[in-house]
């Protein structure tokens, strides 16, 4: 066994939110770095049929209010142009401007979806992807948003949705719970909320969740990381209060400043590569749960469906024949890091959210053949072979200037809350009422309007909650 294998105690996901392979690294591509990125010439039409090109002008933040549309009608139309098109088919990855027109109303301003990053805005995504492992070959689980998708993180099936519904609390098995029929620990450190805290095998369970800044940060100094670790990023700008500081939220979520997504990434991996003990037994894997509705070239393959289920539509729609879950979502930013893994190295291989289920168990479990939780992690390729050195790297990782966490303004404080963390606040509302009613707040869930507001009620609730 490779020693980067042998020596393994402890895998490490980051989950960040809503941005596409392309969107992010696509202009990353190069001679000496051949990813299957952007050419530069990747046009989608609008509806007045003009060609609308790919362009590295995105900016940190401010280019995508209204946020783009992520829903399992909208992904659709993103791949096929027609929400309609049968899912055998082949996506033509054509439909993401007329997608987008559906929430500007304007053509011209939906042309805004094709910007992507330059590297050079995005220094320590695309210095890690370089120094590591890119996968460019990581779809998400489900053309469809965040929920379901982060549902097949943790358990490998979306039990049939693609909806932001809040309630989850009939997950089946999760890789934390398989995890401990095995005596191995597993801890979920969020910021300000975690839709896991819905799922009925872990609520009320408090050794599974922690804080990513008083728990993950120590136990990464102290060489005490649990066997899988699963972080979540602040959804909400912070004004801080009762002795803690502002943050912005971290998420990059549209349209929130992407440079706090990159100042937490740093914060991850330094926090894990400075400590040699805590460094030469992790496996690091930076992912996005799904693509936005931002463009990527690269149809997204057939894949297994996990349990038989199907999804016939949202409720004003009929697909036919209906989305039977056999098809992957839009390709996503994946990077794996090791001191084992080789600079440069580029992996081709298909992988999706269930893969890091897959590869946990194949590494952590004694008797993998028998611990998967449905087929889609069955089947699911795994990415241990990436981790190919006899000895560990103890080069120090340059990230340049890397990037900085500025609290966030007045006006992002008061900016609207948009759909992802309204479903969060109602999440929080849910989960809320299984406390003991001296505990609840009374707070109407559906009077929270801004990010200052939501932030505030979800560190109330989850305090509440986890303490």
């Amino acid at each position: 066994m490779p020693a980067g294998l042998d020596n393994l105690k402890h895998i490490v996901v980051l989950m960040m939110e809503n941005r596409s392979f392309d969107h992010m690294l696509g202009f990353a591509q190069s001679d000496q770095w051949k990813i299957d990125g952007l050419k530069g010439d990747e046009t989608n039409l609008d509806s007045n049929n003009v060609a609308v090109q790919v362009s590295n002008d995105a900016g940190f933040a401010g280019d995508f209010t209204p946020d783009p549309g992520h829903s399992g009608f909208d992904t659709l139309t993103q791949l096929y142009g027609d929400a309609k098109t049968s899912i055998l088919q082949t996506p033509t990855m054509s439909g993401f401007v007329r997608s987008y027109e559906g929430k500007t109303h304007d053509p011209q301003a939906a042309h805004r979806i094709m910007k992507c990053f330059s590297p050079q805005k995005l220094p320590v995504l695309t210095k890690l992807a370089q120094q590591f492992c890119v996968c460019d070959r990581w779809f998400s689980s489900i053309p469809g948003p965040t929920f379901p998708n982060r549902a097949y993180m943790h358990g490998a099936t979306s039990m049939g949705r693609v909806d932001m519904g809040i309630d989850w609390r009939k997950m089946p098995t999760t890789i934390y719970e398989r995890l401990a029929e095995h005596k191995l620990d597993s801890v979920i450190y969020y910021h300000d909320s975690t839709m896991a805290s819905t799922f009925d095998g872990l609520a009320g369970k408090k050794d599974f969740f922690g804080s990513f800044v008083d728990d993950f940060l120590a136990a990464c100094d102290d060489d005490d990381l649990p066997a899988y670790s699963f972080l979540e990023p602040r959804f909400a700008n912070s004004a801080g209060g009762n002795g803690k500081p502002a943050f912005s939220a971290s998420d990059q979520h549209p349209d929130h400043d992407v440079k706090a997504g990159e100042a937490l990434i740093q914060r991850a991996f330094k926090a894990i590569w400075g400590n040699p003990n805590v460094r030469n037994s992790t496996l690091f894997i930076i992912v996005y749960d799904e693509h936005g509705g931002f463009y990527d070239h690269v149809a997204p393959p057939a894949i297994v469906n996990p349990d038989g289920i199907e999804w016939a539509g949202d409720p004003a729609t009929t697909l036919d024949p209906p989305f039977n879950f056999t098809r992957l979502g839009v390709r996503v930013p994946a990077i794996l890091i090791s001191p084992y893994i080789e600079p440069g190295t580029i992996d081709h291989r298909l992988y999706d959210h269930a893969s890091i289920i897959a590869t946990t168990r194949k590494l952590l479990l004694p008797d993998v053949d028998d611990t998967n939780l449905t087929l889609r992690d069955k089947q699911a390729n795994t990415f241990e072979a990436n981790l190919t050195r006899q000895q560990p790297r103890a080069d120090k990782i340059d990230l340049g200037a890397g990037a900085k966490d500025e609290p966030p303004t007045a006006a992002q404080l008061a900016q609207p809350i948009n759909d992802h963390l309204k479903a969060q606040v109602q999440q929080a509302a849910l989960m809320e009422q299984t406390l003991p009613p001296a505990q609840r707040s009374g707070t109407d869930p559906n009077k929270i309007t801004t990010e200052e507001q939501a932030s505030a009620y979800l560190q109330s609730v989850y305090a509440k909650l986890h303490s």
